[in-house]
């Protein structure tokens, strides 16, 4: 409970969903001059029995004079009191976190956010939710695109087609033939990984995919997590190698690869696996094409033969044991790192745990030893 401790003004609460609670009073004992000053559990705000004025209430009295010569103050009988006069109050926040006093402004960060705030330069995972107006609407909260999802609670970011690069990695001015083929490049439902790039002053995030990094996302598993649990890095595309189990190291190279995972964290909570795209592919695209052809056409052709290639059933496995270690980690509610989710998934596979049996609530809890030390 965050509380105001103020006795004669009272204070005020800053958060979404905050409101005031009246504690009732069991004492009968209703003595003006009653004051209790001893601090209650549950961070109870100081109360009083005695009637006064706060929170923005007035009460109104009246002198009348006796036939004995005395005073006697009367309250009006038309201004009843007010709820804030009845007894204790204390302020409640509906949210979990800590709470920061500064004077009397009481704050309460939660420890989980449940909305996404970018920053410049941070990596999203998101979905195209809506094309239109020469921009694409990506959903920062990974969601489909559905009717339920386009409500107020899921944040959207803008990518301006302006923010993409055009196919074969020309560099020209967008017309308006541009314009119309846009689901060329990206339509509803699609994945992809984008940057912020500006953040306005109404907390909307302009995005961009003008790096060779960034693009659209195939072939791969995507998990959800609280955006609180990933947390900034100077890199956020990591390989995760060697994660095969003993029973399944013969694989097809034309389908699998050498067995490495790749593992996109996004900051908005959005986490993509996939297979590391192996680097014959590269060196087979290299041997057919011109040495002078940009490296955006060369990483176009490994992104299409990657989209088109089935995934074998050992790196799957692999891919699938990746997803449960993220999963684990999110159970505990530790924080997901390229350490943490390789400490989990070689747990399983030394431990001999079968994929199917890693969300299992005694795995989780044994997994995921290692990372609570």
């Amino acid at each position: 409970l965050a509380t105001s401790m103020s006795e004669s003004e009272g204070g005020f609460l800053r958060g979404h969903g905050t409101y005031i609670e009246l504690v009732p009073d069991e004492s009968t004992d209703h003595n003006d001059d009653d004051m209790c000053d001893t601090k209650q559990q549950g961070g109870m705000a100081g109360t009083s029995k005695k009637k006064r004025s706060g929170w923005g209430t007035e009460t109104k009295s009246t002198v009348m004079q006796m036939d004995d010569g005395n005073e006697a103050e009367k309250q009006d009988e038309n201004d009843e009191p007010s709820d804030f006069q009845r007894g204790p109050q204390r302020l409640i926040a509906s949210v979990a976190g800590t709470v920061e006093r500064v004077n009397k402004l009481i704050s309460v960060i939660p420890l989980s956010p449940s909305i996404y705030t970018g920053q410049v330069g941070d990596l999203i995972v998101g979905r195209i939710v809506g094309v239109g107006g020469s921009r694409w609407k990506v959903s920062l909260t990974c969601s489909p695109p559905t009717a339920s999802a386009s409500n107020g609670s899921m944040k959207e970011g803008q990518l301006p087609l302006s923010g993409v690069n055009l196919p074969g990695g020309v560099q020209r001015i967008r017309t308006s033939e541009d314009v119309l083929a846009m689901r060329n490049l990206f339509r509803e439902g699609d994945l992809l990984t984008c940057e912020v790039q500006q953040v306005q002053k109404d907390g909307n995030l302009i995005l961009h995919t003008r790096s060779l990094r960034y693009g659209k996302l195939d072939n791969g598993v995507l998990v959800t997590v609280p955006p609180s649990l990933v947390g900034r890095r100077k890199n956020h595309f990591v390989t995760l190698k060697g994660l095969t189990s003993q029973n399944n190291d013969a694989m097809d190279t034309e389908e699998g690869g050498e067995g490495d995972v790749d593992v996109y964290l996004g900051l908005n909570g959005g986490i993509w696996i996939q297979r590391t795209i192996p680097s014959e592919w590269e060196n087979a695209i290299r041997a057919d094409q011109d040495e002078r052809a940009p490296l955006a056409e060369t990483l176009q052709k490994l992104r299409h033969r990657h989209a088109t290639t089935r995934v074998s059933p050992s790196m799957r496995e692999s891919i699938a044991r990746v997803r449960n270690a993220v999963e684990c980690l999110r159970l505990v509610h530790c924080q997901i790192t390229p350490d943490s989710i390789e400490i989990v998934a070689r747990a399983s596979v030394d431990q001999g745990v079968r994929v199917a049996d890693m969300l299992l609530p005694e795995m989780v809890i044994k997994l995921t030893e290692g990372t609570r030390r």
